[in-house]
């Protein structure tokens, strides 16, 4: 009762401010924050009690012309519940004792050519009973028409034509569509993905070459100006990669070649594997011969088909880990840096197991070559999951079966 009687009297009190008619004051509410807007700008307009001391205030603001209200946010004084800021309505407020305060702040958003103005009128400012202010101010803006800026040009690459792409053209070459209307754009070609080029022109035309860029990755920004200004930007993602290998036809291909078993050669029947094989040959001195066996064994963890040559051009790879007995086909390369040479004549070889082990190269004077057959499902097994798989089942069967003699005693014993 005593906030409801409280309340009571200050609305009582501030009518009977208000309601004095007295002569104009330069102190009052004024609305700033006009000039020159263009179609579909956003903007704000602080409407603010200034010019002599005051602890109360009233007025009613008004917004007109081509503008629409986004919003309207209150400052920070109290105000009598209904009287808050708004287009059109009267507000009314207390405050502490105050020199200047901002009433509201007023967002808008220019909708189309022409002029708009925001005013105050029926303004008083009171303090301890007293008018003391009753000016009231506006605000004009001129709406011009909306920029017309470029769009962002759109951009291609003859060079680099897939930005997901890479690519050993070192060499770039851009170009973009020339819009009507544009006068100059700007570009950048760095390794930054989001730079903004600068707002001076570096060139009219629409097509430019960077020539031997290093491998990497990069980026070309570029945006176009008109009369109206400057657009948004395009960014183009270009990478670098380094240059595929390639054969030297001149050099000559990997020769006499063999396999053979060594002096450390297993043959475990029982899995069907064999280890201990060697494999020699000859490429160009230095060379790293690369060797292709189809079908492809499993390689151990740091193991390589590939061996380097010697200086006379003489390598040998060992392979001293298990390998699946059988039919193979056999091919070299020789590889320095980027520079290939052609590949070897392809060899057909048999591991056997039979009487030890043995390794049979088969010539065109083999008439039944053997079919290389694929591995069978069960060959494919990793045989220690397989072992924890059944170790696991046999387990869980005997605690089956212990669970059910304990049981069957428990009824006998019942019975």
């Amino acid at each position: 009762m005593k906030k409801v009687a409280a309340f009571l009297t200050l609305l009582v009190f501030l009518l009977t401010i208000f309601g004095f008619s007295g002569r104009a004051l330069a102190a009052g509410v004024y609305a700033s924050g006009g000039g020159n807007k263009r179609v579909g700008d956003t903007f704000s307009v602080t409407i603010s009690a200034s010019g002599t001391t005051f602890d109360s205030f009233q007025g009613i603001i008004s917004v007109s012309g081509n503008v629409s209200v986004i919003s309207i946010s209150k400052g920070s004084a109290t105000f009598l519940p209904g009287k808050e800021p708004s287009n059109g309505g009267q507000f009314v407020g207390i405050t502490t004792e105050k020199s200047s305060l901002t009433i509201a702040t007023i967002k808008l958003k220019a909708t189309k050519i022409g002029s708009a103005t925001v005013s105050v009128s029926a303004v008083k400012l009171a303090y301890k009973g007293s008018i003391v202010g009753s000016d009231g101010g506006s605000t004009s803006f001129t709406i011009d028409r909306a920029l017309n800026v470029p769009a962002a040009p759109a951009v291609a690459s003859s060079s680099h034509p897939d930005q997901s792409q890479s690519y050993t053209a070192t060499d770039v070459v851009m170009s973009w569509d020339k819009a009507s209307g544009v006068t100059g754009y700007s570009y950048v070609f760095d390794q930054a993905a989001d730079t903004t080029p600068p707002a001076k022109a570096n060139t009219t035309d629409n097509t430019v070459t960077f020539a031997s860029q290093a491998i990497g990755t990069y980026y070309f920004h570029i945006k176009a100006q008109n009369g109206d200004g400057w657009g948004s930007v395009t960014h183009f993602k270009i990478s670098i990669k380094e240059p595929d290998a390639k054969v030297n036809e001149s050099l000559g291909k990997p020769s006499e070649i063999t396999i053979s078993k060594t002096a450390d050669f297993a043959n475990d029947i029982k899995k069907g594997t064999v280890s201990g094989i060697s494999i020699k040959g000859k490429t160009e001195p230095g060379y790293l011969a690369n060797i292709v066996l189809d079908p492809s064994p499993t390689l151990p963890e740091g193991k390589l088909l590939s061996a380097t040559a010697n200086e006379t051009g003489n390598f040998e790879l060992l392979i001293d880990y298990p390998i699946r007995s059988g039919s193979y086909k056999l091919t070299v390369q020789g590889q320095l840096d980027k520079v290939l040479t052609p590949i070897s004549d392809l060899i057909y070889f048999e591991i056997s197991q039979e009487k030890g082990g043995q390794i049979h190269v088969l010539t065109s004077n083999d008439t039944n070559v053997p079919v290389i057959p694929p591995l069978k499902w069960y060959e494919k097994i990793n045989y220690r999951v397989v072992s924890i798989i059944l170790g696991g089942l046999m387990i869980i069967l005997i605690g089956l079966f212990s669970f059910l003699q304990i049981r069957s005693k428990r009824r006998l014993k019942n019975t």
